[in-house]
């Protein structure tokens, strides 16, 4: 059950599917049909809990990113590029759906399959970095939720 704060009314799906063009993956059906009738959806029971990359119980809180270009919080595509940039600690097959307070990213995880109908979802830490052998660094990645239903489910206030 969700409780909605506020939203930026409707949004047409066409552009829902350019977005998904343009990232190449397909977002999951229960996360289209919920931000086309709620665009950059707020939420009163907006906090989730999840146990971070050193063991600890961690929380944190979400904000659906907009679709529409301009929005005052900015949209998903723009955001995208912070995630998806390899040469700036970013990932390929990470596709952002929303924000944290903090600047934290909240993601679609497609690393493992990219054409899976339901991928996890992780926490993208915007200035926690990871050191690999290769002697590159990217952004610390956080398990949250199994799928995007599962993340809705785990939601409160």
């Amino acid at each position: 059950m969700i409780n909605i704060y506020r939203d930026n009314g409707k949004v047409d799906i066409d552009i829902i599917f350019k977005a998904e063009e343009i990232i190449s993956h397909v977002f999951p059906s229960n996360y289209t049909d919920l931000v086309t009738k709620y665009d950059a959806l707020r939420l009163e029971n907006n906090i989730f809990d999840f146990t971070n990359v050193y063991g600890e119980k961690d929380e944190r809180d979400v904000n659906f990113l907009s679709f529409k270009t301009d929005h005052i919080d900015g949209d998903i595509i723009s955001n995208q590029e912070n995630v998806s940039d390899i040469s700036n600690f970013g990932y390929k097959n990470i596709v952002l759906f929303a924000i944290c307070a903090n600047g934290d990213y909240i993601c679609f995880d497609y690393r493992h399959d990219a054409m899976t109908k339901k991928p996890k979802i992780v926490l993208v830490c915007h200035d926690e970095f990871v050191d690999h052998d290769d002697g590159t660094s990217s952004m610390v990645i956080n398990h949250v939720a199994d799928s995007f239903e599962d993340f809705i489910d785990m939601l409160h206030t």
